[in-house]
């Protein structure tokens, strides 16, 4: 039997990227996982490959809407991103209740080097590029 790289209730990190709403923020604190909110933080505005490379140093998660990070092109990488692909034109409030359902389905002991895509009402997960 393979074992798991850590037990399912495990605490993660997580770098949240400053083009989400605070609810994210909020949610996955009240997990009480280690969150870094980069609009909160002295990285806001930041290039992609800074925080990147900071999510790598610290095996986070990239929680982001950014379709442009440079995913294919950077290592060290980062333990896993979780991006989320919704229209424009949706509201934070949306958005936020779109991750906190999606979040709960997704076994994030087996996100190690993948990508997550949310989209209302599907998640694909695929392996870093």
């Amino acid at each position: 039997m393979q074992q798991k790289l850590f037990p399912r209730n495990t605490l993660l990190r997580f770098l949240v990227d400053e083009n989400l709403p605070f609810g994210i923020v909020e949610f996955l604190s009240s997990l009480k996982h280690d969150v870094f909110d980069v609009a909160a933080s002295n990285l806001r505005g930041s290039s992609d490959k800074i925080l990147w490379a900071k999510a790598a140093k610290e095996k986070s998660i990239i929680v982001t809407r950014d379709l442009d990070y440079p995913i294919p092109k950077l290592r060290p990488a980062p333990f896993g991103v979780i991006l989320i692909r919704v229209p424009a034109n949706f509201k934070a409030p949306i958005i936020t209740n779109i991750f906190k359902g999606s979040f709960k389905k997704i076994e994030l002991h087996r996100l190690k080097n993948k990508v997550a895509v949310i989209s209302p009402g599907r998640i694909r997960i695929s392996p870093l590029p």
